[in-house]
């Protein structure tokens, strides 16, 4: 029989105070290359399971102080040890003993003294039984956050699409009724409103496409040799009509030799999403300035505007993907919160870091680390 634990050696507590019984046990077991740990009595056993967190539990019942009864209940009574098998060692075979171990949490009872056959038998049945339940629960786990996650993208493609969208529609059903009799004011208003939702719209399609890739491990990074400068240069182009639309004065301090050691097309979405936040919560007239300094093997990044700022509080949430943090910027422009959660994961990917200082209105700042080519 060849045990599901044999990747990965499981830890076998013995708890007996007889040591002639544990060497026995110890012998036995390691022909099957278990890990052994040993307690002597029911307090050490309590203590042992803490410290090493075994993957199954041999217990003698008969023990001075603490019997093994009122040991397991004590350990099963922490919900970290409810998968954790524990088996009674005892000449007690009576039915009230038997049922007694059972009720606190026992598994199985091995009468002493024991056929070898049946004891390695038994125990490698109940860690194979351990070690499927283990992973059993991981997959659980993983599947329940995933599908937190596709709940997460529905929700954020029901309310935060649907809203640009609409926009769109009624501003294009205006201009397509209105063109011939409005003057130039109007229909440039129009075409604002227009760009700046249809960038919405793309902005938002982007992020979502990117977080589904990243989420299904269908994302591939390839580290190239990219230089800031033409980086940031590009991701200005891209908002430099927001920019305009706002009046806000754009600076760059990046020297033009500064080249990062990043995959292009994930640290193109992050400076695209920090700058269109920072263009979003920052007023009319605002500042909004981008710079760098090498530090040894990487490079410093400073993404700063004048804008309202961030709460301590809500600072904590901008990077946790289990919140939903959305705000509406200054011009009442809407976000669906998303931005900053792929920013975090695409610098962490790419081996950089990413940190946020803010005050409430006076402005923040985003200082991201990456290796420099």
């Amino acid at each position: 029989m060849v045990s599901n634990t044999s990747l990965n050696t499981p830890t076998v507590l013995i708890v007996d105070d007889n040591p002639t019984n544990v060497k026995i046990i110890a012998i036995t077991l390691q022909l099957l290359k278990y890990k052994i740990v040993i307690a002597t009595d029911g307090l050490g056993a309590i203590e042992m399971v803490k410290r090493t967190r075994p993957d199954l539990i041999l217990m003698d019942v008969m023990m001075p102080e603490m019997d093994g009864y009122e040991a397991c209940k004590i350990i099963k009574e922490d919900k970290d040890n409810e998968n954790i098998p524990v088996i009674f060692l005892t000449a007690l075979n009576d039915k009230e003993n038997i049922v007694r171990g059972f009720e606190v949490g026992g598994v199985d009872y091995i009468s002493k003294p024991f056929n070898k056959a049946e004891f390695i038998s038994r125990v490698q049945t109940h860690l194979d039984l351990k070690m499927t339940r283990d992973e059993l629960q991981e997959t659980s786990n993983y599947l329940t956050e995933l599908n937190s996650i596709k709940d997460k993208m529905f929700s954020v493609i029901g309310h935060d699409l649907r809203s640009p969208l609409s926009s769109v529609k009624m501003s294009l059903e205006f201009l397509s009724q209105s063109t011939h009799n409005c003057d130039d004011e109007e229909l440039a208003e129009t075409l604002d409103v227009l760009v700046k939702t249809t960038d919405e719209v793309f902005s938002l399609l982007e992020n979502l496409l990117g977080w589904a890739k990243s989420q299904s491990g269908n994302l591939n990074l390839i580290p190239e040799k990219v230089n800031l400068k033409d980086l940031i240069d590009s991701i200005y182009i891209l908002n430099k009509g927001n920019l305009t639309f706002k009046k806000i004065q754009f600076n760059t301090n990046v020297d033009d030799s500064i080249c990062l050691n990043v995959d292009l097309n994930t640290i193109k979405i992050v400076f695209r999403n920090l700058l269109s936040n920072a263009i979003k919560f920052t007023p009319n007239e605002g500042e909004i300035s981008i710079s760098s300094e090498v530090d040894g093997a990487y490079t410093n990044i400073i993404v700063e505007d004048s804008g309202v700022g961030i709460s301590k509080e809500n600072i904590g949430k901008l990077f946790n993907k289990t919140q939903h943090l959305s705000t509406y910027g200054t011009n009442k422009e809407s976000g669906s919160g998303l931005g900053l959660i792929l920013c975090h994961d695409f610098v962490v990917r790419n081996g950089g870091e990413i940190n946020v200082e803010s005050t409430v209105g006076e402005g923040t700042k985003f200082i991201l680390r990456f290796p420099t080519a």
